[in-house]
Protein backbone atom coordinates (compact mmCIF):
# COMPACT_ATOMS: atom_id res chain seq x y z
CA UNK A 1 0.00 0.00 0.00
CA UNK A 2 2.88 2.40 0.40
CA UNK A 3 4.67 1.89 -2.14
CA UNK A 4 1.27 2.92 -4.49
CA UNK A 5 0.57 5.88 -2.14
CA UNK A 6 4.38 7.06 -2.82
CA UNK A 7 4.01 6.40 -6.72
CA UNK A 8 0.96 7.96 -7.03
CA UNK A 9 2.02 11.25 -4.88
CA UNK A 10 5.23 11.20 -7.11
CA UNK A 11 3.26 11.33 -10.64
CA UNK A 12 0.65 14.27 -8.71
CA UNK A 13 3.50 15.94 -7.69
CA UNK A 14 5.18 15.85 -11.03
CA UNK A 15 2.26 17.46 -12.81
CA UNK A 16 1.72 19.85 -10.12
CA UNK A 17 4.14 22.36 -11.84
CA UNK A 18 2.70 21.64 -15.30
CA UNK A 19 -1.40 22.29 -13.61
CA UNK A 20 0.29 25.75 -11.87
CA UNK A 21 1.93 27.42 -14.78
CA UNK A 22 -0.93 26.21 -17.22
CA UNK A 23 -2.33 30.34 -17.40
CA UNK A 24 0.89 31.84 -16.98
CA UNK A 25 1.44 32.94 -20.71
CA UNK A 26 3.88 31.31 -23.84
CA UNK A 27 7.22 31.15 -24.22
CA UNK A 28 8.53 33.98 -25.98
CA UNK A 29 5.89 36.28 -25.14
CA UNK A 30 6.06 39.91 -25.25
CA UNK A 31 7.36 42.71 -23.08
CA UNK A 32 4.34 44.46 -22.57
CA UNK A 33 6.03 47.89 -23.14
CA UNK A 34 8.82 47.65 -20.72
CA UNK A 35 11.45 49.85 -21.94
CA UNK A 36 13.80 49.63 -19.20
CA UNK A 37 17.34 49.99 -21.55
CA UNK A 38 15.63 52.86 -23.99
CA UNK A 39 15.07 55.30 -21.27
CA UNK A 40 15.69 53.73 -17.97
CA UNK A 41 13.07 55.49 -16.08
CA UNK A 42 11.51 54.83 -12.32
CA UNK A 43 8.06 53.20 -14.10
CA UNK A 44 10.17 51.03 -16.23
CA UNK A 45 12.00 49.77 -13.45
CA UNK A 46 8.91 48.96 -11.92
CA UNK A 47 7.20 47.34 -14.94
CA UNK A 48 10.20 45.25 -14.87
CA UNK A 49 10.05 44.27 -11.50
CA UNK A 50 6.46 43.53 -11.58
CA UNK A 51 6.72 41.48 -14.71
CA UNK A 52 9.71 39.55 -13.35
CA UNK A 53 6.73 38.68 -9.75
CA UNK A 54 4.36 37.75 -12.01
CA UNK A 55 6.28 35.27 -12.97
CA UNK A 56 8.07 34.37 -9.84
CA UNK A 57 4.40 33.96 -7.69
CA UNK A 58 2.78 30.79 -9.46
CA UNK A 59 6.05 29.05 -9.04
CA UNK A 60 6.28 30.61 -5.17
CA UNK A 61 2.60 28.52 -4.93
CA UNK A 62 3.34 25.58 -6.74
CA UNK A 63 6.43 24.83 -4.29
CA UNK A 64 4.25 25.96 -1.20
CA UNK A 65 1.42 23.42 -2.10
CA UNK A 66 4.00 20.72 -2.99
CA UNK A 67 5.94 21.31 0.59
CA UNK A 68 2.18 21.26 1.73
CA UNK A 69 1.82 18.04 0.26
CA UNK A 70 5.00 16.74 1.39
CA UNK A 71 4.12 17.28 4.89
CA UNK A 72 0.32 15.09 4.81
CA UNK A 73 2.09 12.19 2.78
CA UNK A 74 5.03 12.67 5.64
CA UNK A 75 2.08 12.09 8.11
CA UNK A 76 0.64 9.60 6.56
CA UNK A 77 3.96 7.33 6.20
CA UNK A 78 5.02 7.60 9.21
CA UNK A 79 4.77 5.50 11.80
CA UNK A 80 6.95 7.07 15.21
CA UNK A 81 5.33 10.00 16.57
CA UNK A 82 8.60 12.00 15.94
CA UNK A 83 8.23 11.74 11.98
CA UNK A 84 4.22 12.65 12.63
CA UNK A 85 5.10 15.85 14.64
CA UNK A 86 8.34 17.04 11.73
CA UNK A 87 5.21 16.26 9.35
CA UNK A 88 2.37 18.87 11.22
CA UNK A 89 4.85 21.09 11.05
CA UNK A 90 5.52 21.02 7.36
CA UNK A 91 1.98 21.13 7.11
CA UNK A 92 1.52 24.42 9.29
CA UNK A 93 4.72 25.99 7.70
CA UNK A 94 3.15 25.28 4.11
CA UNK A 95 -0.11 26.35 4.93
CA UNK A 96 1.28 29.89 6.67
CA UNK A 97 4.16 30.32 3.41
CA UNK A 98 0.88 30.31 0.67
CA UNK A 99 -0.79 32.61 3.27
CA UNK A 100 1.61 35.17 3.03
CA UNK A 101 2.04 34.55 -0.46
CA UNK A 102 -1.26 35.22 -1.37
CA UNK A 103 -1.73 37.65 1.02
CA UNK A 104 1.08 39.99 -0.47
CA UNK A 105 0.02 39.25 -4.21
CA UNK A 106 -3.19 40.57 -2.96
CA UNK A 107 -1.75 43.90 -0.96
CA UNK A 108 0.27 44.28 -4.93
CA UNK A 109 -2.57 43.93 -6.89
CA UNK A 110 -5.04 46.83 -4.35
CA UNK A 111 -1.93 48.90 -4.96
CA UNK A 112 -1.54 48.54 -8.62
CA UNK A 113 -5.70 49.33 -8.50
CA UNK A 114 -5.68 52.11 -6.09
CA UNK A 115 -3.17 54.05 -8.28
CA UNK A 116 -3.99 52.82 -11.73
CA UNK A 117 -0.49 51.33 -12.58
CA UNK A 118 -0.67 49.34 -15.72
CA UNK A 119 1.99 47.26 -17.90
CA UNK A 120 2.45 50.31 -20.41
CA UNK A 121 4.75 52.12 -17.95
CA UNK A 122 1.93 55.01 -17.01
CA UNK A 123 0.91 55.94 -13.76
CA UNK A 124 -2.57 57.78 -13.56
CA UNK A 125 -2.13 59.84 -10.32
CA UNK A 126 -4.93 60.50 -8.19
CA UNK A 127 -6.31 64.37 -8.61
CA UNK A 128 -8.41 66.60 -6.55
CA UNK A 129 -11.42 67.62 -7.92
CA UNK A 130 -11.84 71.44 -8.04
CA UNK A 131 -14.91 73.39 -7.29
CA UNK A 132 -15.26 76.46 -9.59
Amino acid sequence: MKNKLIVLSGFVLGLSPVVALAQVGTVGATSNNCDIGVNGTLLGVLCKIGQILNAVVPVLIALGIVYFVWGVISYVIGTDEETKKSAREKMVYGIIGLAVIVAVWGLVRILTNTFQVNNTGQVTLPTIPIVQ
